[in-house]
């Protein structure tokens, strides 16, 4: 039996120097993002993402304990994503399908240039990518969005055909059985 292939996850890590007054509309901005369907829908379609974080960063941990963590002198914008494929195509993806997003974000950041052209857009990323080294933890390590998602379809499609078969004779189920698989065999 073949083992299934990990799939390629690449990490990135961005961190961007914005004004203040950037900040606060930021800090200002999230708390409805956070919270808007509208918002969040066209990147949960993005389903190479395994996961993204946004983040403002104003000032350093302490060094030690006991002494005083540092402020910095602007705040930064910290974005971390795990995503399938090449950091190049992530960052292009984002400009493509969702530039209107990427400006509320990084708009006022020190020498941004906008989403548009997409290749300017994918140089200030990796310019502003952190390197090192990354852990974190897969639950399916070897599956994609795509592949649980479409699990997660799967199961409860088979659940309501389960409600539905219980009640068939053998000839009845067989016939359901076989329009379930040849309906749902994408995703199994």
């Amino acid at each position: 039996m073949a083992v299934p292939r990990t799939p390629d996850i690449s990490p990135i890590t961005v961190l961007t120097p914005v004004p203040p007054l950037w900040g606060w509309w930021l800090r200002a901005s999230w708390l409805y993002a956070d919270r808007s369907r509208w918002i969040k829908r066209p990147l949960l379609a993005l389903s190479f993402i395994h996961a993204a974080h946004w983040g403002l960063m104003n000032r350093l941990p302490a060094a030690a304990p006991g002494r005083r963590g540092r402020r910095l002198p602007s705040p930064y914008v910290l974005f971390q994503s795990n995503f399938d494929g090449p950091a190049e195509e992530y960052a292009e993806a984002f400009a493509i399908k969702v530039a209107w997003r990427i400006n509320g974000l990084w708009k006022g950041a020190y020498g941004f240039p906008g989403p548009r052209p997409q290749s300017t857009f994918v140089k200030y990323v990796l310019d502003h990518a952190v390197g090192g080294r990354y852990h974190y933890y897969s639950a399916y390590p070897h599956g994609t969005v795509k592949t649980v998602r479409s699990a997660l379809a799967l199961e409860e499609r088979f659940e309501r055909f389960r409600r539905y078969a219980a009640g068939l004779d053998a000839n009845e189920f067989a016939e359901a059985w076989r329009e379930f698989l040849t309906r749902e065999q994408r995703n199994l």
